[in-house]
């Protein structure tokens, strides 16, 4: 992607990682020890421009703001000209007029996990949200599981765009403990795959497994050990008298026979399987009838166990009680219309998406979706039909396999991904199965965090994910400012993520006026690392800032003009690198200050946000303090900050008990009003004539708007 030269927005985003820059998915807004606890924010876009702004005016919304009251004065009073406050010396006429506005302000909101983050777009005076952006990570919803004689776990998936794809996790079912999916070890996704809707996944002949793709009409056959994007070795698409498949079972050995059921409640049946591959199409049709008279409608799960075939049958989907379970004898002589050996219905049967058969005693074991339950079936001692025995709640259950050692292997998939999982069910001896593990947070995203925009509204957005599958990122989203409000953002397509970057939890990034060098801050590995911009992929970084001069630091501001780099330390001290770009960070900081107060006591705790404004020669920080607390927050002006070093004291601080600061973790600033991501309060908070503030100041915000967990702040100017 090519940035324009001037970058129109500032901002700096805060990410709750656990204490060791990891994901904890727990976004409550508060953070320890410089690390937030919510693993969705891994990326925190700093308050910086790359091309500094002129000084702003008031707000170009100029409708009162109505959310809170206006914030009384300072207690001292201003010590600086607010006209020549402005970040860009390139944009502002000698006059200090101001050649260019505030359109509007854009937050990131950060909730736990994924599927409610945003991306918002807000009037300058906080008044209203102009549009609500949605992220589309790489998975929608979990579907089926199978898993191997070896323990590994076949899991499918569906994917944005009618695509979908599947998932492989070594050892899954021999080793289960609660923690993130991910993408797992390896997974297999793309065009060439020509995966749409993948159901359900069974383990076929020499090494390959199968996948029932409902949209595409077909059985595709991918070797165990594909990866990537890669085409299925072959694929069946003569499904008889069926029009789609959705969940296959495979017998081997000398059975070699592949039994498919189809929607339209027939089951298809192909031998020889290993040889023919399904190529001809199906050899028999199995149609379960009761007294004569079809009574299948919908067939999902599908098994064969000894000499039964176990199938379930949802019907109508949107009836939660028209569910049936269906047993025929001898399905290797079975072909045409079949009677059933016994027909369920009724009780908890609604929509029964998947069956499995085991242990001893046999066990039909029902995943019912619609009513939330799994449900174990079992026979009498002298009998052979099966009858209910208990049922465990499982939220959406989905599918269904049998592990080692008594266990089970589920899938769940309520609406949103954020509840979607593999659960492992233990089942005793005596007394009722349990969850015992739950593995979840799929894709390769699990939570937005930093918003970067450019001139022609180009953006940068910083995310999250789990390690196992190639951990954090930042992806572009070309014309972000020109979307429209219920839009959905891509954040796949265009990206600079996989083991390469080294991205670990990701900070606060921003940019220079050239727009060709991203700068992020690593938190993970107490690193800055520096991109080619325009370089998307598994791409390692430029060169990064390995000696930080002290711990890790959570957000950076560049200064273009002096070529020096400001950075926000989570131990509550500025670092300073002189010659940024000109020496790539070799000589570690030129020098290092911390904010006092003016008994020279010093009072920076865990600085988060951070913008200079060369102009005035003004850092404004904000420090989260106890990451725990949500009433410790506080805002720092340093002034001379281009030369300041060792305790410093601040030309003004806001904080206090009439502040609604508890972590402000970003910031950004026109030349006049500073805008505030306040995480724990879940606001966005305004300050007029930020420069005007002298001394210690316990005093309201003078506008505010709710955004659920803000975690980064970004101004988009206009010229008036």
């Amino acid at each position: 992607m090519l940035l324009a030269n001037v970058l129109v927005m500032t901002l700096s985003g805060c990410n709750n990682p656990s204490q060791n820059g990891t994901d904890t998915d727990t976004s409550t807004g508060t953070e320890t020890d410089g690390t937030d606890t919510d693993a969705t924010d891994t990326n925190s876009t700093p308050s910086t421009q790359t091309d500094t702004l002129p000084t702003s005016t008031e707000p170009t919304t100029t409708e009162t703001v109505t959310t809170t009251p206006t914030s009384t004065e300072p207690t001292t009073g201003p010590s600086t000209d607010t006209d020549t406050t402005d970040t860009d010396t390139t944009d502002t006429d000698t006059t200090g007029e101001p050649a260019i506005e505030v359109v509007r302000v854009w937050a990131t909101a950060n909730p736990p996990l994924l599927e409610q983050d945003r991306i918002v777009a807000l009037t300058p005076a906080l008044d209203a949200a102009t549009a609500t952006l949605t992220v589309a990570g790489d998975v929608v919803s979990i579907q089926s599981v199978a898993v191997t004689q070896q323990g590994h776990a076949i899991i499918s998936y569906d994917a944005p765009g009618a695509t979908g794809g599947v998932i492989i996790k070594t050892d899954l079912a021999d080793s289960p403990v609660d923690g993130p999916l991910g993408l797992g070890d390896r997974v297999i996704r793309g065009p060439a795959t020509g995966l749409q809707t993948p159901k359900g996944v069974e383990v076929g002949p020499n090494a390959t497994f199968l996948v029932a793709d409902t949209t595409a009409a077909s059985i595709k056959i991918f070797e165990f050990a594909a990866d990537g994007d890669i085409a299925p070795i072959v694929e069946i698409t003569d499904l008889g008298s069926s029009e789609a498949i959705w969940d296959v079972h495979y017998i081997g050995g000398n059975t070699d026979t592949l039994y498919a059921a189809g929607t339209n409640g027939e089951v298809q049946v192909y031998e020889d399987f290993t040889n023919a591959m399904g190529q001809a199409g199906p050899d028999r049709t199995i149609v379960p009838v009761e007294g004569g008279n079809k009574v299948s409608v919908n067939l999902h799960g599908i098994t064969v166990v000894g000499n039964n075939l176990f199938l379930s049958d949802v019907g109508d989907p949107m009836e939660a009680t028209d569910g049936q379970l269906f047993r025929i004898e001898d399905p290797a002589n079975a072909e045409g219309d079949v009677e059933v050996t016994q027909r369920i219905q009724g009780g908890d049967l609604g929509n029964p998406v998947d069956l499995e058969v085991g242990g001893n005693p046999s066990t039909l074991w029902v995943v019912e979706k619609s009513n939330d339950k799994l449900l174990r079936y079992r026979p009498p001692l002298l009998g052979q039909d099966f009858e209910l025995v208990d049922s465990i709640e499982v939220i959406k259950p989905e599918s269904v396999a049998l592990a080692t050692n008594n266990r089970l292997i589920l899938t769940r998939n309520p609406t949103g991904l954020d509840g979607d999982g593999v659960l492992e069910v233990e089942v005793p001896l005596i007394g009722a199965p349990a969850i015992t593990a739950t593995i979840d947070r799929l894709g390769s995203i699990t939570s937005i965090q930093s918003l970067a925009l450019h001139s022609g509204g180009d953006g940068f957005v910083g995310f999250d994910g789990t390690p196992a599958s190639d951990g954090a990122g930042v992806f572009s989203a070309p014309a972000l400012a020109q979307a429209e409000d219920g839009a959905t953002v891509d954040a796949i397509a265009t990206r600079i993520w996989g083991s390469a970057t080294g991205l670990v939890a990701p900070k606060g990034m921003t940019l220079n006026a050239a727009g060709d060098r991203l700068f992020v801050a690593d938190l993970g590995d107490s690193t800055i690392k520096v991109f080619d911009a325009a370089t998307f992929g598994d791409a390692e970084p430029l060169f990064q800032f390995a000696e930080l001069g002290g711990g890790a630091v959570w957000d950076i501001d560049y200064d273009d003009e002096n070529d020096r780099l400001f950075a926000a330390g989570v131990d509550g001290t500025v670092r300073v690198f002189d010659a940024a770009l000109t020496d790539e960070g070799t000589n570690g900081p030129a020098r290092t200050f911390t904010p006092a107060d003016d008994q020279e006591q010093v009072i920076g705790v865990n600085l988060h946000g951070i913008q200079y404004d060369p102009i005035s020669k003004t850092l404004i920080l904000t420090d989260v303090g106890d990451a725990m607390s949500d009433t410790d927050g506080a805002i720092f002006l340093i002034a001379d900050a281009d030369t300041a070093e060792g305790n410093v004291v601040v030309a003004a601080s806001i904080s206090g008990d009439q502040t609604h600061l508890g972590n402000p973790v970003d910031l950004a600033f026109d030349g006049t009003h500073l805008y505030v991501a306040e995480k724990a309060q879940s606001r966005v908070l305004r300050y007029s004539d930020i420069l005007g503030f002298t001394g210690a100041n316990n005093v309201e915000e003078d506008a505010f708007i709710e955004v659920t967990n803000a975690e980064s702040v970004r101004l988009e100017f206009g010229t008036p």
